[in-house]
């Protein structure tokens, strides 16, 4: 049976280029770091779907914005850099602010256009 799992799910699963603690050169760092980014490209392209969704599904643009659910992200996001090891303050917390930051005004942009004069009448 084929894996049907999304190319960023699977991607997650598997390194090709060294450990960081096995690196021996800049060159074994970089091809590290570029792995990561194109998983990274790929896990934020899902995310963005969501944001669609959320457009779609969302019947009050007032509801766009949730202070509640931010701040539910970012305790959860925290946890996680615990049991990662990796710093929320200096890297985890802005790089997730900002984020959720871009996929609201996204998700604003969708909501409008999805909602825009005579786009009822398009489908």
């Amino acid at each position: 049976m084929d894996d049907a799992r999304p190319a960023a799910l699977k991607a997650v699963k598997t390194f090709q280029a060294p450990d960081p603690d096995d690196c021996r050169d800049m060159t074994d760092v970089r091809q590290g770091v570029d792995e990561i980014d194109r998983m990274l490209v790929a896990l934020i392209a899902r995310r963005q779907g969501y944001m669609d969704a959320a457009a779609r599904i969302k019947t009050d643009r007032n509801v766009v914005r949730d202070e509640k659910r931010i701040n539910d992200v970012l305790a959860k996001v925290k946890a996680e850099c615990a049991r990662q090891g990796l710093s929320f303050e200096a890297i985890a917390e802005p790089v997730w602010r900002e984020m959720m930051e871009r996929c609201i005004a996204y998700e604003f942009e969708v909501w409008d256009e999805l909602r825009a004069p005579g786009k009822a009448s398009q489908t």
